[in-house]
């Protein structure tokens, strides 16, 4: 039997630091849907996980209490797609029509971003090989 993969999201698996989110911004690939866009940028190979960092800014909702609920939203959407990804540095940001979205229309627009994650990824695997 297949053991189980985790389903947790650590700190190891998180942009934390300015630094790193300017590193991904300078040296990035990127995609967009209607409420989301994404920036994503390989990591050595000697690494194993990916980490996420998430952005929503006071333009998508004045609300922090709004701002905050997208980006739990974000991070349990990849805590469970996780396993997906090779080793990435990733940030998703939300766009200001997020604000007005269903969590149904935000959670079906975030399966469509991955899926154009999960191209890019697949494109550079061929370009790397």
């Amino acid at each position: 039997m297949c053991p189980t993969p985790s389903l947790s999201f650590g700190t190891t698996q998180r942009l934390k630091k300015p630094a790193e989110f300017h590193h991904v911004y300078q040296n990035k690939q990127w995609g967009n849907s209607r409420l989301f866009s994404f920036n994503v940028v390989a990591r050595p190979a000697s690494v194993a996980t990916a980490r996420l960092g998430v952005t929503v800014s006071k333009k998508v909702s004045k609300s922090a209490v709004s701002r905050n609920q997208i980006k739990r939203l974000i991070k349990e959407f990849y805590r469970i797609n996780q396993h997906d990804l090779m080793a990435v540095d990733l940030v998703i940001t939300a766009k200001p029509p997020c604000a007005n979205a269903s969590q149904l229309e935000r959670w079906s627009d975030l399966q469509a971003l991955w899926g154009k994650l999960l191209g890019w990824q697949r494109w550079h695997r061929r370009q790397i090989q």
